[in-house]
């Protein structure tokens, strides 16, 4: 089994962060997937400023090109339509996390 076949057959939440911090545990990675949260986030943003349909749809699809490339290099792909609610549980909490240890590096070395 495959570290997504252990993500995709958990029976809970907790479970399934736990595979999903597994497949995310290198730095480059969850930079990545901070940089595609971010993004989608500014595009929503925009989206409401200028009322665009079209760039509320255009941006779960940029958050899920930028956090799919993140994982090339180590040869994973998540399928969020799977469990899209915990996928996007997960997605938060790790953006939330990324911010958190962002502040504390600036913090420590600023």
């Amino acid at each position: 089994m495959t570290t997504t076949d252990s993500l995709y057959s958990a029976k809970t939440f907790g479970e399934f962060w736990e595979h999903y911090q597994e497949l995310h545990a290198h730095p480059r990675t969850r930079a990545m997937h901070a940089v595609a949260t971010a993004s989608a986030i500014g595009l929503l943003a925009l989206a409401v400023a200028r009322r665009s349909a079209k760039l509320a749809l255009i941006a779960p699809l940029v958050d899920y090109s930028i956090a799919q490339l993140s994982h090339r290099k180590d040869g994973t792909r998540t399928q969020p339509y799977r469990r899209p609610i915990w996928h996007a549980r997960a997605e938060w909490r790790m953006f939330r996390a990324s911010l958190r240890d962002a502040e504390h590096y600036l913090h420590d070395h600023w």
